[in-house]
């Protein structure tokens, strides 16, 4: 790990916000637990906008292809996108957990900051198919 191994005497923090493509019920072989990235992030001595342990149904993503879209064997109805759509946990904020602690972390899918459950992203006034998240750091020591 680079940053930890040569810059932590430099006085630098370390913040990273990523999608880190993280599934609820991960595809062994094909995608990456959400639990698993928790375990392995800790392993690090990292935590994130989410804890230590993620919960695996804080989602960020809420979209689903349409049956206008190229790729009509991923296409889903409204009804259908709960189970068939892309809705997983998937973004992050990582920081050294000697570094900082998240006080609050919220999301937004609306462009007001608010999140509105189980609502279908991007729309017309919300261009991005994952949710903003914010968080509140506290540094844990002074540089």
């Amino acid at each position: 790990h680079y940053f930890q191994n040569n810059l932590l005497d430099s006085g630098t923090r370390f913040i990273f916000g990523l999608d880190a493509n993280t599934y609820e019920n991960a595809k062994p072989g094909k995608t990456q637990c959400v639990k698993e990235f928790g375990e392995y992030y800790t392993s690090l001595g990292m935590n994130s906008c989410n804890g230590p342990t993620p919960n695996p149904s804080n989602y960020t993503t809420y979209n689903a292809r349409t049956f206008l879209q190229t790729q009509l064997n991923k296409a889903c109805t409204r009804e259908e996108f709960l189970t068939k759509g892309d809705v997983n946990p998937k973004d992050f904020v990582l920081f050294y957990d000697h570094d900082f602690s998240s006080s609050e972390t919220s999301k937004d899918n609306t462009g007001e900051k608010k999140f509105i459950e189980k609502m279908v992203f991007p729309t017309l006034t919300f261009p991005s198919d994952h949710a903003v998240l914010y968080t509140e750091l506290e540094a844990k020591t002074e540089l």
